[in-house]
């Protein structure tokens, strides 16, 4: 049996929860639970923060790889590996999307039983051939995202 783990970043508004954010990453999750545990005035706005790091290094190389491949004489053994990278990142890509979709398709149905049970913050959803944890964080006041004051 497959396993996952989904947070849910929540927050209230006017005495009701909304769902701020999903997040199905172990990394970002583990981050995103130290961060809370710390105090952090404003997590998601780090996580937000290293994931715009992030993406911005993986554009760069791969603007890299592509420069590379345009060179005209360049050896084969080395414009196969680039074009191996390149198909590689595609299905990588891919594989995120497919996971995204399904994580938000799995947190709309926990936001549900969330807001059954508000106490119900660290949970399990199970189908036939996976299992996957519900672990939720709510934001305070003092966590508030800039993007969440703008709403």
């Amino acid at each position: 049996m497959r396993s996952a783990t989904i947070a849910l970043v929540v927050r209230f508004e006017g005495g009701k929860p909304s769902l701020v954010e999903t997040l199905s990453d172990e990394r970002e999750i583990l981050f995103l639970e130290n961060a809370c545990e710390e105090g952090e005035e404003a997590p998601l706005n780090e996580l937000h923060r290293r994931r715009a790091l992030q993406s911005r290094e993986d554009d760069e190389f791969g603007d890299y790889v592509e420069t590379l491949l345009t060179q005209p004489f360049l050896r084969s053994d080395i414009r196969d590996h680039g074009v191996q990278w390149l198909r590689s990142k595609l299905r990588i890509e891919e594989y995120q999307q497919t996971e995204r979709e399904a994580a938000t398709t799995i947190a709309s149905y926990a936001f549900q039983v969330y807001e059954q049970d508000p106490d119900m913050t660290d949970f399990s959803l199970s189908g036939t051939a996976s299992l996957v944890r519900v672990r939720v964080f709510v934001l305070n006041k003092g966590q508030e995202t800039s993007e969440s004051k703008a709403a």
